[in-house]
């Protein structure tokens, strides 16, 4: 038993190495880093015209909030008026 526990334990030297390829330019390497970058331009892109339509946004918001104000503002003038006569 303590042998092939030895056995199990002990590491032993392959006759050959595994072939190993440390060439990462493969062409679907390259296809794939290319896919890679596209998509960062694509996202920042993205990522800029999402930050125009925030600002449009709150441009949008705070000029329907002034025409709320200005509408409030002349039907209490024609409130004050009709009420006058």
């Amino acid at each position: 038993m303590f042998d092939k526990l030895k056995e199990f334990f002990t590491t032993k030297k392959e006759k050959t190495m595994a072939d190993t390829t440390t060439n990462t330019d493969t062409k679907i390497t390259k296809q794939l880093k290319k896919q890679i970058s596209d998509q960062a331009v694509e996202l920042g892109r993205i990522r800029n015209r999402v930050g125009e339509l925030r600002d449009e946004f709150v441009i949008m918001k705070n000029d329907i909030n002034m025409f709320k104000k200005y509408v409030a503002e002349d039907m209490k003038s024609v409130v004050d008026t009709v009420n006058k006569k």
